[in-house]
């Protein structure tokens, strides 16, 4: 994560666990050229608050903030903190977000407790509305990045489709720069009429062609299988940001990759 300047890492103080903090406590400890910018969002996720085993009462004082915080203040890190009670978590997210100029929305796997593999409808529709890249955090995900997965779909000539590959293609190569990570790319094909033509991401990006990969099957499917093959410790996904309802339909090759994979996900726009 070092490639990104500032990231608005998101706090749910009715956990006891937050991996997004964690994950940024990881990186302000690197030595980096230029110091990393930190805003701490905590708030609540009214969605996340129906499963029965979720406290039904969350107390925060000074003491608990202090606690919250000293890992991070123990790095060094220039950070700020604001506190929320907001009925719209992830649209006061994506404002925040744009208030104070981050480039990156950090976020906790809604899982981490007690959600055993789902995913609330309030991160979708983040995952599908924000401007920013936003990184969800897996429970027992490595911070480590020894090899990054990007998927593709290189047979839409779709032009908002083929902007949405040059990113991908572009920030999973900088991010593999970064840590001195493998690079790969993975595009799903229906059949013999579909196969994609690999040649569209070397134009893009310049990798081994050993690192391309290519099977028939459901997206997701395909996906979650050579990001197991190649021990991708990041997967790069990217999806057309979506309004109102359809951005909350389910069943998608992003909710499917969630709960298929245990290691952390990025989603451009």
């Amino acid at each position: 994560m070092p490639q990104f300047n500032k990231c608005l890492v998101v706090i749910d103080p009715a956990h006891s666990d937050h991996l997004a903090m964690d994950r940024i406590v990881n990186v302000a400890s690197q030595d980096r050229q230029e110091p990393i910018g930190i805003h701490l969002f905590i708030g609540f996720e009214s969605d996340n608050k129906s499963d029965s085993n979720t406290r039904w009462q969350t107390v925060i004082g000074d003491e608990w903030v202090r606690e919250l915080q000293a890992p991070l203040s123990a790095t060094g890190a220039n950070f700020v903190s604001e506190l929320f009670w907001t009925t719209d978590w992830q649209r006061s997210i994506m404002d925040v977000a744009n208030r104070s100029g981050v480039d990156l929305i950090l976020i906790s796997d809604a899982s981490a407790e007690h959600m055993k593999g789902g995913i609330t409808e309030s991160r979708l529709v983040l995952l599908r509305e924000s401007e920013m890249p936003v990184e969800i955090v897996r429970l027992g995900a490595k911070a480590a990045r020894d090899s990054i997965l990007a998927a593709v779909n290189i047979q839409s000539s779709d032009p908002r489709n083929e902007e949405l590959n040059r990113k991908v293609l572009e920030k999973g190569q900088e991010i593999a720069e970064t840590y001195g990570a493998k690079f790969h790319v993975v595009n799903a094909y229906k059949d013999s009429g579909d196969f994609p033509d690999l040649s569209y991401v070397e134009r893009i990006v310049s990798m081994p062609r050993e690192n391309l990969h290519r099977d028939m099957g459901k997206p997701a499917d395909v996906i979650v299988k050579v990001a197991e093959k190649v021990k991708a410790d990041l997967v790069i996904l990217g999806t057309k940001a979506r309004k109102g309802l359809r951005a909350t339909l389910r069943g998608n090759t992003v909710e499917l990759v969630l709960e298929n994979l245990s290691v952390d996900v990025l989603m451009l726009n």
